[in-house]
C-alpha cells in the first residue's frame, strides 16, 4: 500500500473520530458565552428597569454581581468594573455623610450610576444617551408618595420602639349624656 495512501486513511480516521470531539467542545464555548452574556444581560436591564428605584434589593443584587460577570481583561468590561467602583465609593460616603439627601449628593449619584449604565451599555452593544438614561424611566408620584409615607411610618415606629419617641395618650372621663331613644308607635290598622 501507498505512504500516502495510509496516511491519508489515518487522517480519514482521525477527522471522524476527533470531528465530533472538536465540535463538541466548540458547542460547549459557544454556550458558556452565550450564558455568561445572558447573565450581563440580566445585570443591565435589571439596572435599567430599576434605576429610578436605586433602594430596590434586586437592583442592589445587580449592582453586587458587576465584578462577577463583567470580569474579562478586555477593555469595555474594565471600564464597567471602573465606573462600578466609583459608584460604590460615592455610595460609601453617602452612608457616611452628614446630609445624605442634600440635592449635591444625590445630583452626584444619579450622573454616577447614569455613566456606569452607560458604559455598561456600549459594554453590551447598546447605543443609549445620557438623557435616555437619566429621564427615560418612569416612576409614578403616588409609588414615590407611597414609599416616602412608608418610610416615615417605619422610622416613627422604630423611634418609638427604641424610646426615642412616645405615643401620646389620654384618658378621657365618660361624662356623656345617656342618650335614650322613645319608642317606635306600632302602626295603626287600616280602617275599612
Amino acid at each position: 500500500m501507498d505512504k500516502t495512501l495510509v496516511a491519508l486513511n489515518i487522517l480519514t480516521i482521525l477527522a471522524v473520530v476527533a470531528g465530533p470531539i472538536i465540535a463538541l467542545q466548540i458547542q460547549r464555548k459557544l454556550d458558556r458565552d452565550r450564558e455568561a452574556r445572558n447573565r450581563k444581560m440580566w445585570i443591565f436591564k435589571t439596572l435599567m428597569s430599576l434605576r429610578a428605584t436605586a433602594l430596590s434589593p434586586t437592583f442592589v443584587q445587580a449592582l453586587n454581581q458587576i465584578d462577577v460577570e463583567f470580569n474579562a481583561d478586555n477593555e469595555k468590561e474594565k471600564a464597567v468594573r471602573g465606573a462600578w467602583r466609583v459608584l460604590l465609593d460615592h455610595y460609601v460616603d453617602l452612608a457616611h455623610a452628614a446630609e445624605p439627601n442634600s440635592p449635591t449628593l444625590l445630583e452626584k449619584s444619579i450622573q454616577l450610576k447614569t455613566n456606569l449604565l452607560l458604559v455598561m451599555g456600549r459594554c453590551l452593544n447598546y447605543d443609549f444617551d445620557e438623557v435616555q438614561i437619566k429621564k427615560g424611566s418612569y416612576y409614578p408620584t403616588g409609588l414615590g408618595d407611597v414609599e416616602t409615607e412608608q418610610n416615615l411610618i417605619r422610622r416613627g415606629l422604630l423611634n418609638v420602639l427604641s424610646g426615642r419617641a412616645r405615643i401620646p395618650v389620654a384618658v378621657f372621663e365618660e361624662k356623656f349624656p345617656a342618650i335614650t331613644i322613645a319608642p317606635l308607635k306600632e302602626p295603626s290598622a287600616p280602617e275599612s
